[in-house]
């Protein structure tokens, strides 16, 4: 049970690993800022259903974890284009994205890779067992690349 979010991330995780500090076309300035900003809020609803289960809050649902693993992959699926030199700073959008996604795309790339890889491990559970088994190393990934690639909020 693989989700579109998967499929883009995996064209990310292998046009980074082919080419990283390479140049996006298609997405640029202001434009990529707040496309990774969307895509970062639909991973935050995607959390938010998700994180209530994995503590005992809520029921595991099996649909609503499909849903919720879904409901991330129309807003990230142009992941690779998120990242364009002139998306440093912001001209009229603020970005909390450190220097670090460019001076040190090799640890981007693996940050990015971990979080493929427990994205992609998490989706193909089938059960409440696999959930909580698989959940952890998502919720880590999110922590790993957010402690060194993006600024903490004012």
């Amino acid at each position: 049970m693989i989700s579109k979010i998967s499929t883009g991330f995996m064209v990310g995780a292998v046009v980074l690993a082919l080419g990283a500090g390479v140049a996006y076309a298609a997405l640029a300035g202001d434009e990529a800022i707040t496309a990774r900003q969307a895509c970062m809020k639909a991973n935050g609803k995607m959390m938010g259903t998700l994180v209530p289960m994995i503590k005992g809050e809520k029921p595991y649902d099996a649909a609503a974890v499909k849903a919720a693993l879904d409901g991330e992959g129309p807003a990230c699926s142009k992941w690779a284009e998120f990242w364009p030199e002139d998306s440093k700073v912001g001209k009229a959008v603020k970005t909390r994205a450190l220097d670090a996604i460019w001076t040190d795309p090799k640890g981007f790339e693996a940050a990015g890779n971990a979080d493929y890889k427990a994205f992609t491990e998490l989706a193909a559970t089938t059960d409440e067992a696999g959930f909580k088994a698989k959940f952890p190393a998502l919720g880590a990934a999110c922590g790993g690349c957010h402690e060194k690639f993006r600024a903490p909020a004012p």
